[in-house]
């Protein structure tokens, strides 16, 4: 069944398949810095193409935009010098972390409140991109270990290893930050 959309059905596009991109851009991105960025661009290709075409007839609005996101993921790091492999990770800001992820963390909730989820992230900013990944997708996200693992393509025991393995490096490195602040 094919849909026709128009300029005028942009916004309403957007608000239903922005967690969808959202999804695709972390778990295709080798850096968080370039996942806002990325989503910008597919969403402005979306534009572009609407713009030039005035109406498409599309099967699947997410599948048509995770397959310009892919696209543009590509020409985005085919542009990186090849020896520019240096891997940062998201810019959490305390004000967007108290907007993108969630405070009813069930899990420590004695350890983990607002005053150190920043330094639980910057902690994380030193782990590797896939315990990254994992974390905002689960925790930020709110997917599931299943999910998490069908979209990263790794088994859900390495999932659960990563987490459990990383939350304990947490609690011990807040407690170290804890006794030392006192």
């Amino acid at each position: 069944m094919e849909n026709k959309i128009t300029r005028e059905d942009f916004e309403k596009i957007y608000q239903e398949t922005y967690e969808i991109v959202l999804k695709f851009a972390i778990v295709k991105c080798r850096n968080f810095d370039n996942v806002n960025d990325i989503i910008q661009d597919t969403y402005l290709e979306l534009l572009k193409i609407i713009k030039k075409k005035k109406t498409l007839e599309i099967e699947n609005i997410n599948n048509y935009l995770c397959g310009i996101e892919n696209n543009i993921i590509k020409r985005y790091y085919s542009k990186k010098k090849k020896g520019n492999n240096i891997v940062s990770y998201y810019n959490f800001t305390k004000d967007n972390l108290e907007n993108e992820i969630k405070d009813d963390f069930d899990i420590e909730l004695d350890f983990i409140n607002k005053n150190n989820v920043e330094k639980v992230w910057n902690y994380l900013k030193q782990k590797d991109l896939i315990t990254t990944k994992i974390f905002y997708l689960h925790y930020a996200l709110g997917l599931k270990i299943s999910e998490i693992s069908k979209e990263l393509e790794i088994g859900e025991s390495n999932i659960k290893n990563r987490i459990y393995r990383t939350l304990k490096e947490i609690k011990k490195y807040l407690g170290k930050d804890v006794i030392s602040n006192d």
